[in-house]
């Protein structure tokens, strides 16, 4: 009477039974053996209703197109874009710190299985971002754009391919196209693809695997790693600081701080910017443990465009309407895109696949 029925001359003397449903996994004895009811196995994720997944998207968008401005208002304050950057690092960490020092309760104990895998996200981050300023050196903002708007489908295939996601339904496959096509239609309209030789797609190339890893990766941690959201904003920007004291001597900004003035507000505008990054840090994380890589990535992707659109609405130097509206119609249909879900696992019995009557 349960529904479930095995394969005849499966069930023989001595096999164990293992019983999976709805994700759970049960040992329920053993065929003229003295096993009985094991215990549970694994146990389904909870499950997220489309209203929590909507307001974390919603927050990360909103938090993600303030960052935007207010960067842009904090580093004309203050010239100095890896001080800026420094400085919202060093806040989001010391935030979380100081609230595991009132007794928030927020950090857990630093071990291998936790510090590893951030240090390994933090090399891919630190890793885009080089390969990220190589592409721009060599190639233009509309190649980047072409790229970035064709990574949700490489993430897509990733998560098929490793993660156990099913592949995208028939709207969502449509939404991925809708965003490429509209987006690549923008690019012809504005600044079109201008890529310089070979060690431009090189890097471009680099560039691009890099952040497609980078996000299935963070998915992964936040499915198979137990730790608070705190934690992860603590990790993620802790050991985020090292790059880019490096990237400060790199750059030269070292030897540019004694020449440099700052300009009306830039007190306001640097701790605007550090509050904001606490913002980002945690609606980001908590925002990738609600939805699929793919769609965490095409949030990005649709972020940007609807900042670009704005933009051109705003100051609207040498856009045509054509141009406009392909960033219009790259965004709707991007709101089209849907979770594709795990893939469901078949039920087993004594290690052979069940069938269900």
């Amino acid at each position: 009477g349960s529904g479930w029925s095995t394969p005849r001359g499966v069930c023989r003397q001595g096999h164990p039974i293992t019983l999976t449903t709805r994700g759970r996994s049960f040992d329920i004895g053993t065929i003229g053996g003295k096993k009985g009811i094991g215990r549970r196995r694994t146990m389904a994720p909870p499950t997220v209703g489309v209203a929590e997944k909507l307001f974390w998207i919603l927050a990360y968008s909103g938090c993600s197109s303030t960052m935007l401005v207010i960067n842009k208002l904090a580093v004309g304050a203050l010239p100095l874009p890896t001080v800026v950057s420094g400085a919202q690092l060093a806040v989001s960490a010391a935030v979380v710190v100081v609230m595991q020092m009132f007794g928030a309760k927020v950090m857990g104990p630093m071990d291998r299985t936790r510090v590893v895998p951030f240090v390994l996200y933090t090399a891919m981050f630190a890793g885009g971002l080089f390969a990220n300023m190589k592409a721009l050196l060599l190639t233009n903002v509309g190649a980047v754009i072409a790229a970035r708007s064709c990574l949700p489908v490489i993430v897509c295939i990733i998560e098929w391919a490793f993660m156990g996601r099913s592949l995208p339904s028939a709207r969502s496959t449509l939404s991925l196209a809708g965003v490429v096509g509209f987006a690549g239609l923008y690019i012809r309209f504005d600044s079109g693809v201008d890529v310089n030789g070979a060690s431009g797609y090189v890097w471009l190339f680099i560039w691009w695997m890099l952040l497609a890893l980078q996000m299935t990766y963070g998915k992964w941690m936040t499915e198979k790693i137990e730790m608070t959201q705190w934690e992860r904003v603590f990790y993620t920007n802790a050991f985020a600081i090292p790059p880019t004291i490096l990237l400060f001597f790199v750059t030269g900004e070292f030897g540019n701080v004694s020449d440099v003035e700052m300009g009306d507000g830039a007190w306001f505008w640097l701790i605007a910017s550090c509050v904001m990054g606490v913002g980002i840090s945690y609606s980001g994380w908590r925002t990738r443990s609600v939805i699929t890589a793919t769609t965490f990535t095409l949030v990005g992707v649709l972020n940007k465009m609807a900042t670009i659109a704005f933009t051109v609405i705003v100051w609207p130097n040498d856009t045509t309407a054509a141009s406009i509206l392909a960033l219009v119609f790259c965004i709707l249909f991007g709101l089209l895109y849907q979770d594709a879900p795990k893939r469901k696992e078949r039920p087993t019995i004594g290690g052979h696949k069940a069938t269900m009557s």
